[in-house]
């Protein structure tokens, strides 16, 4: 691809909008928020049933149910650090002189 074959377009809010309608722009955030939240209840939850099952003596791989923990660990923990720049921006916007 060469770069005068790119088209730079102005944006609009029509134009913006309108894609909005279609579904080509992609998720907006809050959809974003819901499908990580989720997502890592999906975890927490398969995280759960593993412990329950080394308890219970019925998991034969006890690697996959480390591994379940590990990604739910992970994952709450990224999201904790998501919702904590998001407080940080919004105290930061508040601060803001109008």
């Amino acid at each position: 691809m060469d770069i005068k074959d790119v088209i730079l377009k102005p944006i609009d809010d029509k134009g913006i909008n309108q894609d909005n309608k279609k579904g080509s722009v992609g998720d907006s955030f809050d959809e974003l928020l819901k499908k990580s939240l989720d997502e890592v209840n999906k975890l927490q939850n398969r995280a759960d049933e593993s412990i329950k099952a080394i308890a219970a003596g019925k998991m034969e791989n006890i690697q996959d149910a480390v591994m379940a923990i590990e990604k739910a660990d992970v994952s709450l923990k990224l999201l904790t650090e998501i919702r904590n720049k998001a407080i940080e921006a919004y105290k930061e916007v508040m601060r803001m002189q109008v």
